[in-house]
């Protein structure tokens, strides 16, 4: 039976530059509108309301993405596979974005912060394309990481969420949330830089808040971003 999964113009942007986009009947319908998008429900905070700076998308989508880790540590099935196909890691990987998302909602209804449409939908599209390309962002990140010497005499590895050995993974990821999260993080970073970026420059686009890496370090920025040929 063929699936419409139905995004917004967020979502597919950064959809559409997954390797498995063409595996999806995407249904677009953008939000049109003259002026700020306004989240009516959002009573909104009087700092940022004053100076226009929204809360970072960053951590909500990280913490959602080592969520991911943990559960494929412990046996989900979150890759493409003979009996498991794009839109079965897409359904996994967009629920697990919306549990996170509603849990921001219950706070935000206590602190008057609410993520806007388009912040939530830009976040949701960040956790799938990240958790499907799992595997290429994966080898993409241990080539960047492997090939810096400091990384290797000061055994920085676990610094990036990567070991020099990757066969215990998955071990290291269920028993050290630090490490998960820092594995998320470079993920993260990967995708944006590599994926996400590239392709908005290309139909001039900006998402909410941006496509920038800044949520590392300067030791983690200049190996995983420094030298874009890895």
């Amino acid at each position: 039976d063929e699936m419409i999964l139905s995004f917004t113009l967020a979502t597919c942007l950064i959809l559409s530059a997954f390797r498995y986009a063409d595996a999806f009947i995407i249904s677009t319908r953008p939000c049109q509108t003259d002026g700020p998008v306004v989240c009516l429900r959002a009573k909104g905070d009087k700092l940022r309301e004053s100076t226009g700076i929204r809360p970072s998308l960053h951590p909500i989508t990280i913490n959602a993405i080592a969520e991911a880790l943990k559960l494929r540590s412990k046996g989900e099935k979150l890759r493409v596979d003979d009996g498991f196909q794009p839109i079965d890691v897409a359904t996994v990987a967009g629920k697990l974005a919306e549990d996170f998302l509603r849990k921001r909602r219950e706070t935000s209804d206590q602190d008057d912060m609410l993520l806007t449409p388009e912040e939530e939908q830009t976040i949701a599209g960040r956790v799938v394309g990240v958790v499907m390309r799992f595997d290429d962002l994966e080898e993409t990140l241990y080539k960047k990481v492997s090939g810096v010497g400091w990384v290797k005499k000061y055994d920085e590895w676990v610094s990036f969420g990567v070991l020099s050995e990757e066969n215990e993974v998955d071990s290291r990821i269920q028993q050290d949330p630090l490490f998960a999260m820092s594995r998320a993080e470079c993920l993260l970073a990967v995708f944006l830089h590599t994926i996400e970026a590239p392709r908005l420059k290309e139909i001039d686009v900006v998402l909410p808040g941006g496509s920038n890496v800044d949520f590392i370090d300067s030791d983690r920025f200049e190996v995983i971003i420094g030298d874009s040929d890895g």
